[in-house]
Protein backbone atom coordinates (compact mmCIF):
# COMPACT_ATOMS: atom_id res chain seq x y z
CA UNK A 1 0.00 0.00 0.00
CA UNK A 2 1.36 3.42 -0.96
CA UNK A 3 1.54 6.13 1.66
CA UNK A 4 0.09 9.55 0.86
CA UNK A 5 2.12 12.66 1.56
CA UNK A 6 0.43 15.02 4.01
CA UNK A 7 0.38 18.64 2.93
CA UNK A 8 -0.52 21.61 5.17
CA UNK A 9 -3.05 22.69 2.54
CA UNK A 10 -5.78 21.05 0.47
CA UNK A 11 -4.23 19.92 -2.82
CA UNK A 12 -7.54 18.67 -4.22
CA UNK A 13 -9.21 22.03 -4.87
CA UNK A 14 -10.12 22.41 -8.57
CA UNK A 15 -8.25 25.70 -8.97
CA UNK A 16 -4.96 24.70 -7.34
CA UNK A 17 -2.04 26.64 -8.83
CA UNK A 18 1.67 26.14 -8.36
CA UNK A 19 3.43 29.42 -9.13
CA UNK A 20 7.10 28.70 -9.77
CA UNK A 21 9.13 31.91 -9.76
CA UNK A 22 12.36 31.53 -11.72
CA UNK A 23 13.53 35.13 -12.00
CA UNK A 24 13.12 38.35 -10.04
CA UNK A 25 14.81 41.28 -11.78
CA UNK A 26 13.99 44.94 -11.17
CA UNK A 27 11.03 43.92 -8.98
CA UNK A 28 9.47 41.99 -11.90
CA UNK A 29 8.93 38.27 -11.48
CA UNK A 30 8.80 35.66 -14.21
CA UNK A 31 8.37 31.92 -14.22
CA UNK A 32 5.85 29.15 -14.73
CA UNK A 33 2.35 28.41 -13.48
CA UNK A 34 1.21 24.80 -13.17
CA UNK A 35 -2.33 23.48 -12.81
CA UNK A 36 -3.98 20.12 -13.41
CA UNK A 37 -5.74 21.03 -16.70
CA UNK A 38 -2.63 21.23 -18.91
CA UNK A 39 0.51 19.12 -19.08
CA UNK A 40 2.72 22.05 -20.03
CA UNK A 41 3.23 25.00 -17.67
CA UNK A 42 1.91 28.45 -18.47
CA UNK A 43 4.90 30.79 -18.86
CA UNK A 44 4.64 34.33 -17.48
CA UNK A 45 7.05 37.25 -17.86
CA UNK A 46 5.51 39.57 -15.28
CA UNK A 47 2.84 39.68 -12.59
CA UNK A 48 0.18 40.95 -15.02
CA UNK A 49 0.63 37.92 -17.29
CA UNK A 50 0.43 35.66 -14.23
CA UNK A 51 -2.83 37.25 -13.07
CA UNK A 52 -4.33 37.13 -16.57
CA UNK A 53 -3.40 33.46 -16.99
CA UNK A 54 -4.94 32.59 -13.61
CA UNK A 55 -8.10 34.59 -14.37
CA UNK A 56 -8.45 32.82 -17.74
CA UNK A 57 -8.14 29.44 -16.01
CA UNK A 58 -10.70 30.35 -13.35
CA UNK A 59 -13.12 31.46 -16.09
CA UNK A 60 -12.56 28.22 -18.05
CA UNK A 61 -13.22 25.96 -15.07
CA UNK A 62 -15.89 28.27 -13.61
CA UNK A 63 -14.25 28.17 -10.20
CA UNK A 64 -14.22 30.31 -8.25
CA UNK A 65 -17.08 32.17 -9.86
CA UNK A 66 -16.43 35.86 -10.44
CA UNK A 67 -18.93 38.13 -8.71
CA UNK A 68 -18.49 40.79 -11.44
CA UNK A 69 -17.86 40.69 -15.18
CA UNK A 70 -15.24 42.70 -17.00
CA UNK A 71 -16.73 45.64 -18.84
CA UNK A 72 -16.20 45.59 -22.59
CA UNK A 73 -17.05 48.34 -25.07
CA UNK A 74 -16.69 46.14 -28.12
CA UNK A 75 -19.23 43.34 -28.39
CA UNK A 76 -17.59 39.98 -27.97
CA UNK A 77 -19.19 36.80 -29.15
CA UNK A 78 -20.02 34.44 -26.35
CA UNK A 79 -17.70 31.50 -26.50
CA UNK A 80 -19.02 28.44 -24.77
CA UNK A 81 -16.01 26.38 -23.95
CA UNK A 82 -16.32 22.94 -22.53
CA UNK A 83 -15.01 22.61 -19.04
CA UNK A 84 -11.48 21.20 -19.33
CA UNK A 85 -10.63 17.75 -18.04
CA UNK A 86 -7.84 17.15 -15.56
CA UNK A 87 -4.78 15.73 -17.33
CA UNK A 88 -2.21 16.01 -14.53
CA UNK A 89 -2.55 14.82 -10.94
CA UNK A 90 -2.57 17.33 -8.11
CA UNK A 91 0.54 15.66 -6.70
CA UNK A 92 2.42 16.31 -9.96
CA UNK A 93 1.37 19.97 -9.87
CA UNK A 94 2.63 20.38 -6.30
CA UNK A 95 6.02 18.75 -6.90
CA UNK A 96 7.21 21.41 -9.41
CA UNK A 97 9.85 23.83 -8.10
CA UNK A 98 10.88 27.36 -9.09
CA UNK A 99 14.45 28.69 -8.96
CA UNK A 100 13.50 31.61 -6.67
CA UNK A 101 10.43 30.10 -5.01
CA UNK A 102 7.38 27.87 -5.35
CA UNK A 103 3.95 28.98 -4.16
CA UNK A 104 0.92 26.72 -3.94
CA UNK A 105 -2.02 29.04 -4.44
CA UNK A 106 -5.72 28.59 -3.84
CA UNK A 107 -8.08 31.43 -4.70
CA UNK A 108 -11.27 30.84 -2.74
CA UNK A 109 -13.33 33.80 -3.93
CA UNK A 110 -13.31 36.37 -6.72
CA UNK A 111 -15.41 39.10 -5.18
CA UNK A 112 -15.29 42.85 -5.81
CA UNK A 113 -13.14 42.27 -8.92
CA UNK A 114 -10.26 40.87 -6.88
CA UNK A 115 -9.04 37.63 -5.30
CA UNK A 116 -9.40 36.28 -1.79
CA UNK A 117 -7.46 33.18 -0.85
CA UNK A 118 -4.13 31.91 0.37
CA UNK A 119 -0.75 30.71 -0.74
CA UNK A 120 1.80 28.39 0.77
CA UNK A 121 5.53 28.90 0.21
CA UNK A 122 7.03 25.46 -0.30
CA UNK A 123 10.58 26.42 0.67
CA UNK A 124 9.75 27.98 4.05
CA UNK A 125 6.47 26.25 4.92
CA UNK A 126 4.85 29.64 5.49
CA UNK A 127 1.12 30.02 4.78
CA UNK A 128 -0.27 33.47 3.91
CA UNK A 129 -3.88 34.61 3.62
CA UNK A 130 -4.66 37.33 1.08
CA UNK A 131 -7.74 39.53 1.14
CA UNK A 132 -7.17 41.10 -2.29
CA UNK A 133 -4.88 40.98 -5.31
CA UNK A 134 -2.65 43.84 -4.12
CA UNK A 135 -2.15 41.98 -0.84
CA UNK A 136 -1.32 38.82 -2.82
CA UNK A 137 1.25 40.66 -4.97
CA UNK A 138 2.90 42.31 -1.93
CA UNK A 139 3.18 39.07 0.01
CA UNK A 140 4.48 37.19 -3.04
CA UNK A 141 7.10 39.90 -3.60
CA UNK A 142 8.15 39.87 0.07
CA UNK A 143 8.44 36.09 0.07
CA UNK A 144 10.74 36.11 -2.94
CA UNK A 145 13.05 38.71 -1.41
Amino acid sequence: MTQRVQYPFNIYVPNLLNICVDNNECAEISGRMYHCYEKEPVQFNNIIELIQAAENLFDRISFPQASTKTRCFVKKEDVYMEKPEKVVSHEEVVEQKGEKGSFITSVRFRQNSTWQGEFFQMETGKKEKCSNMVDFIKKLDQAIE
